[in-house]
């Protein structure tokens, strides 16, 4: 299985393909200096393989690479896997990121 994660800044959505065929996506807002991620998908047919986590993990390292805009969450799947990797998120704020008012939190590159 062959996976890839696309950017689609008109669609405000990154889009991971599966074997060249689109497997899920994860939507986002932009607002002044922040990036809100909004919904994460993935396809029934891809399930349980992990995709969700390659999906939020590329697109939170874009943003890092590419902006320097805060991340947002207002999913709970990114809320959840970003409580999972504690290292991505800052020690300027403590607990995390609000999956319900969408509180920011600044995320920092970290491995895992």
């Amino acid at each position: 299985m062959h996976t890839e994660v696309v950017h689609e800044t008109d669609a405000a959505r990154y889009v991971i393909l599966v074997d060249d065929v689109e497997g899920g996506e994860l939507t986002y807002e932009l607002r002044d200096d922040e990036i809100l991620f909004t919904h994460t998908f993935v396809d029934p047919v891809h399930r349980g393989l992990g995709l969700a986590a390659i999906l939020v993990r590329s697109a939170i390292d874009d943003v890092l690479a590419t902006s320097d805009r805060r991340i947002t969450s207002g999913c709970w799947y990114v809320t959840e896997w970003l409580g999972k990797h504690p290292n991505y998120v800052s020690d300027a704020r403590s607990g995390g990121i609000d999956a319900l008012t969408g509180n920011a939190c600044r995320i920092v590159p970290g491995k895992n």
